[in-house]
């Protein structure tokens, strides 16, 4: 479980922080991994006998980083009520100015009181009277900075306070009242949301497994769900039995609350376009040595969205490294989308405890087994320069893409899948780009470089088990009813058959390709003498079924008859056709139209690879 792991990871920061205060614990850096713009309002307090007054000094902008994000106490609240404390992220300077002056700034001095911190109360309630009454001056004055700024850095700007206390610069941090404020939301506003207190007595904790006296109902630092609204918790909709549904003790809480900011702020990747994070487990629970390794490893491994092929290989860099471990460790992959209001993280896919073994296998072992392949060589143009096709994810995603996260699934677990679904979307994505060939609309791949990519996907999750094949031997035996020679070269088709054994698995799957080949030679044809390709027309848009491919052989055998003159041409391979089309054509049944206009596109596109060198005498130019 994902929880225990990010616990574990927590109890190891703790161990190694040197967090000198609880409070500390709940502070969020409020754009963890970048540097960033915190603009402040400015004001000096004066001290008489009688009160505490306060004037505004003017704004300065600060850069944050991890190094000292802590001191403007930031800790994200919900959208109706603010942020826990006065610092905000300024997206809005009207909207969030107004949280900040009307509510927040409102309910601060009776927070202090009741601390009995006369002095911060003091100074905030001559605060709260300040900004009351020059209100549209500070709005105006945050509007020209933010202004000022350029968009990336206004997408990525804070908003907090200085005061000038004693001659000294005081952050939000250096005051206890807003200490206070951070650590009652983190500790006891585990169980307070909503205007709700949901809290289990003497129950088990869902991370720890023991009792506890105490059971909070909203202590998950992780937004899986939200819950503000009826319909969304169990216990006939009412809130305050939350906790039934993610029961989290006071200890845990506070550990968990660690990790989950660890996690967030170090352990968050991308793969193609997927946020997810990369949460490591040691298989020994108190192995916190191979805890440590994980946790730099996957630290060390960056990623930077680049153009071109580049892609790839940032995005399965991480998974390759993590291949080369030692089973030590499993990882947990959670896959998630954030709301960017709510922040509720809506996970799409959860992987659990997946061994170092298993990426080698998936991201190393196969890719390298299959990549081998002399189809794949130069199979790519890439900045004019020809390059290898590889396997990778993203080959994957050309046929998944509104499925990515169902075949990361189902390859990571080796589930089966049904050969139906692959075929249906390696047509659906041949026939869509076909379809844009011939009307100009859009990027166009060529049928080629996408039949290689389904033909590197089916070997990849034929060597998986993922689809299974027929081992049996096939009789390659061509029975020759003429001798002459013929541009067919059926030793290099004999060849193809014995190299591509788990592709061309069955007899009539390969009488089908064989068909493929003998259009693809009559589209040649018809371009040499022609200049164009009206044979095309016949294929129906790859469309196919048995009937109908039968009925294209025979046009296609019609049709090079009248262009060769001669009834014979191509004998070899019509010999082909009919041992294992013709003869077998009552087995087409077996498979399904999307599986056989398949094979015919793979015949059609492959085609030219079995063309002998020279003209012979049955096809004259």
């Amino acid at each position: 479980m994902q929880d225990r792991a990010i616990t574990a990871i927590g109890k190891l920061t703790l161990d190694q922080s040197s967090l000198t205060d609880p409070y500390q614990v709940f502070v969020q850096d409020m754009f963890p991994g970048q540097n960033y713009s915190m603009l402040l309002l400015v004001f000096a307090c004066t001290e008489s006998e009688d009160n505490i007054s306060i004037i505004f000094e003017g704004t300065d902008m600060e850069v944050v980083s991890e190094k000292n994000f802590d001191r403007y106490a930031y800790r994200k609240g919900s959208a109706r009520g603010g942020d826990i404390t006065f610092t905000t992220k300024l997206s809005s300077v009207p909207k969030k100015f107004k949280t900040f002056a009307k509510q927040q700034l409102k309910a601060i001095p009776d927070v202090a009181k009741s601390l009995n911190l006369q002095k911060e109360y003091e100074i905030f309630n001559s605060l709260q009277g300040y900004v009351k009454e020059h209100y549209e001056e500070l709005e105006s004055k945050l509007i020209e900075e933010h202004g000022a700024l350029d968009k990336k850095a206004q997408q990525s700007c804070g908003f907090s306070l200085k005061i000038v206390v004693d001659g000294e610069i005081r952050y939000l941090s250096d005051f206890k009242t807003i200490r206070y404020q951070i650590l009652t939301n983190g500790t006891e506003g585990k169980s307070n949301k909503y205007s709700v207190i949901s809290e289990g007595k003497n129950q088990l904790c869902s991370i720890c497994l023991e009792k506890k006296e105490k059971i909070h109902g909203f202590a998950s630092p992780f937004k899986y769900a939200t819950v503000d609204k009826t319909g969304m918790v169990s216990g006939f909709f009412n809130q305050k039995t939350n906790w039934k549904n993610y029961p989290i003790c006071s200890d845990c809480a506070l550990i968990f609350e660690v990790g989950s900011n660890y996690v967030q702020q170090n352990l968050k990747k991308y793969f193609y376009g997927k946020s997810y994070y990369a949460i490591p487990k040691s298989v020994i629970n108190q192995d916190i040595e191979s805890l440590q390794k994980a946790l730099k490893r996957i630290e060390s491994v960056g990623y930077q969205l680049k153009e071109g092929h580049v892609i790839k290989q940032s995005e399965e860099y991480l998974m390759r490294t993590i291949a080369k471990e030692d089973n030590h460790f499993t990882l947990n992959l959670l896959f998630f989308e954030e709301n960017p209001t709510t922040k509720a993280i809506k996970i799409k896919l959860m992987l659990e405890e997946i061994l170092p073994s298993r990426f080698n296998k998936l991201f190393v072992q196969v890719p390298d087994k299959i990549n081998i392949s002399p189809l794949y060589k130069n199979a790519l143009v890439v900045k004019k320069e020809k390059v290898n096709l590889t396997f990778s994810f993203g080959v994957l995603k050309t046929f998944f893409a509104e499925d990515f996260y169902e075949i990361v699934n189902t390859v990571f677990l080796g589930l089966p899948l049904s050969k139906e679904v692959l075929y249906t979307k390696f047509m659906r994505v041949i026939r869509q780009n076909y379809n844009k060939m011939h009307s100009s609309d859009g990027f166009v791949e060529n049928t080629y470089r996408s039949l290689l990519k389904a033909h590197i996907s089916l070997a990849y999750l034929l060597e998986l088990d993922i689809i299974n094949y027929n081992q049996n031997d096939i009789n390659m035996d061509i029975i020759e009813i003429s001798e002459n020679k013929s541009r067919f070269d059926s030793d290099k088709f004999k060849q193809f058959v014995e190299k591509n054994k788990s592709f061309l698995d069955e007899e009539y799957k390969i009488g089908v390709f064989a068909v493929g080949i003998l259009v693809r030679f009559l589209l040649d044809i018809q371009n040499a003498s022609l200049g164009n390709t009206p044979f095309e027309k016949k294929l129906k848009g790859y469309h196919l079924n048995p009937a109908l491919l039968r009925n294209i052989y025979i046009e296609a055998l019609n049709k090079i008859a009248l262009y060769q003159k001669n009834f014979y041409a191509y004998s070899n391979l019509r010999d082909v056709i009919n041992q294992f089309f013709t003869v077998e054509y009552q087995h087409l049944s077996k498979i399904s139209n999307n599986e056989l206009s398949f094979y015919f596109v793979a015949g059609l596109e492959f085609g030219r690879k079995f063309k002998t060198e020279k003209v012979t005498e049955d096809q004259p130019e």
